[in-house]
């Protein structure tokens, strides 16, 4: 029978693991994943941010440091070779880092919801530049050497013990590390650095790990990729505040390394209400420990953001940011849901921020803390940037959203695009309510009413030209905005009125033959006390105003004989 078991059978099962490729191949495939751009220091940026880093710095330094080749007797001569990218920022490694850092597919950070870089392979992308990436901080050094067998592959010293360990020459790394972010003989002395230092030597020649030859021309790539970014790249981070980029070309060098040709930071004048507001929210997410708060958390600050080239000063900017963590109280059952599913393990987490310039030229770009790659995909098509834990493709270049097919066929049950879309839904239209509001308030501090209100007037999205994907904010936001005061009259001195108070003008829907003919149009509304409000095309299909009261040639007669 097939329930008799032969329990005296001596055959047992063969049991084994998956057979893994080597380590090598392992880390051609993530590089195959990550291309070689901009995005690889954006990956170092967001590690940074993660420890919590209020400044960072990138340095070139093209000094050959160590020239004489590895041997048996010193092994560790290549990992201090040069030209390499050198990264330093202000704080140290905690446990945690020492752990997720040595990790391949996963990371410590992947479950926890305050961290931007959590996914762990982003930093594996260094790769593309150095096989050997050197870590200092606090009171290790680490070495990551991927050519070794696999249990060395990790090398972990002691900055105190260096000295000791069998086969290091402390020469080597002082003639290194010597003058570079404060790093001298009295730190091996201490065995602690205040901060952490990231070291990637170049690749100089193919190695079985890549043939991707990294020199000058290329760090110039990254560091451009850099700066056309910089000036948004702040925006939306909880803790950096300034990021500069350095050079060094002198080889005789051996102090004070690096000098200073870029940067970007929070301008002196708003750099105490930006840390003020990011602390406290950074302080009220941490309280909720991966849970849900009840009631939404905000924030909302304006940020001016200084960039400097070659010492000069090139844009300062001054936005409006807005920061909103959604409370479950406020939330539909699908997206408490989604919020507390740990395979996702994302946070109902938006902001939004607006150049209070309001150049026309601005397309409205896509962040995930940082700005995704400038590409059609990360543009929104809205006159702001948003910023969300959108769930993003492997590379984390795209947001994910379903396919042409998926959408035709009604397929798209990933989760990962039910979220981005519920963020979009529910809270970017929450948030993006929230500021319209906010500047209306704000203008009656302003002396320029008329500026406000035209500032007003482009934060609101143009529907006809704003991206498939994020389409469905426009339904939402309106609902929203539906009672709300957005539209500003000069009747009676000036004031914000809801849409079913106010009287439309287009002004190009009237056919004024001539100028003289539309003054006198305006003088009439005027002189009859309506609350007449001036209304751009893209507005008034946005915010769906057919059917509401509209200047035409029949209202002007109506309101003439009722005032008689």
């Amino acid at each position: 029978m097939a329930d008799d078991v032969n329990s005296d059978s001596d055959d047992e099962i063969e049991y084994s693991g998956m057979i893994q490729p080597p380590l090598i191949k392992q880390l051609q495939t993530i590089l195959s994943e990550y291309p070689d751009d901009g995005q690889i220091l954006k990956e170092i940026i967001q590690n940074a941010e993660d420890a919590g880093a209020s400044e960072m710095k990138i340095l070139y330094d093209a000094r050959p440091a160590v020239q004489e080749p590895s041997t048996k007797k010193a092994p560790f001569r290549k990992y201090f070779k040069g030209p390499a990218l050198v990264v330093h920022n202000n704080a140290e490694f905690t446990e945690d880092d020492w752990k997720g850092i040595k990790m391949l597919y996963s990371s410590i950070k992947e479950f926890d919801k305050t961290k931007v870089g959590r996914f762990g392979l982003g930093f594996k992308s260094v790769f593309h530049i150095t096989d050997y990436p050197v870590i200092i901080s606090g009171d290790q050094l680490l070495v990551l050497d991927p050519h070794q067998d696999s249990s060395k592959v990790c090398q972990t010293m002691k900055l105190k013990k260096l000295h000791r360990y069998k086969k290091m020459n402390i020469e080597d790394c002082l003639k290194t590390f010597s003058g570079v972010f404060g790093f001298d003989q009295n730190t091996l002395e201490s065995g602690h650095f205040r901060g952490t230092i990231f070291r990637f030597p170049l690749r100089q020649e193919e190695t079985d790990l890549s043939d991707n030859i990294y020199d000058k021309s290329k760090v110039d790539d990254l560091f451009m990729s850099f700066k056309d970014e910089a000036p948004v790249s702040l925006l939306f981070l909880k803790c950096l505040e300034s990021i500069t980029l350095l050079r060094e070309e002198n080889e005789s060098k051996t102090g004070d390394i690096g000098e200073k040709i870029f940067s970007v930071h929070i301008d002196e004048t708003t750099i105490e209400a930006v840390q003020s507001a990011r602390n406290d929210m950074r302080s009220k997410i941490l309280g909720l420990r991966n849970d849900l708060p009840s009631k939404a958390i905000l924030n909302s600050y304006y940020m001016k953001i200084c960039v400097e080239d070659d010492g000069l000063v090139v844009s300062r900017r001054t936005w409006k940011v807005m920061n909103l963590f959604q409370g479950k109280n406020n939330m539909s059952s699908k997206l408490r849901k989604l919020s507390n599913d740990d395979s996702l393990s994302y946070s109902p987490y938006v902001g939004v921020a607006m150049d209070m310039d309001c150049p026309l030229d601005l397309k409205g770009h896509v962040f995930c803390f940082l700005p995704l790659p400038l590409t059609e995909k990360s543009i929104s098509g809205l006159p702001i940037h948003v910023n969300g834990f959108f769930a993003l493709s492997q590379s984390r270049r795209f947001v994910k959203w379903p396919t042409a097919d998926q959408i035709r066929n009604h397929t798209h049950t990933d989760k990962s695009i039910q979220w981005n879309q519920a963020l979009v839904i529910e809270v970017l239209s929450e948030v993006y309510s929230i500021f319209l509001q906010e500047l209306v308030e704000e203008s009656a501090r302003h002396e320029d009413l008329s500026e406000r209100t035209a500032t007003v007037s482009h934060c609101i999205p143009n529907a006809n030209v704003v991206d498939e994907h994020w389409a469905i904010l426009i339904s939402p936001l309106v609902e929203k905005l539906k009672n709300t005061p957005v539209f500003f009259t000069i009747n009676e001195g000036g004031k914000w009125i809801p849409k079913n108070q106010a009287v439309f003008l287009r002004p190009n829907k009237i056919p004024f033959s001539e100028h003289e003919m539309e003054s006198t149009i305006r003088r009439i509304l005027e002189l009859y006390q309506q609350n007449t409000v001036e209304v751009k095309d893209h507005v008034w299909d946005t915010m769906r105003l057919q059917g509401q009261q509209e200047v035409s040639p029949g209202f002007i007669n109506r309101s003439s004989h009722t005032k008689c």
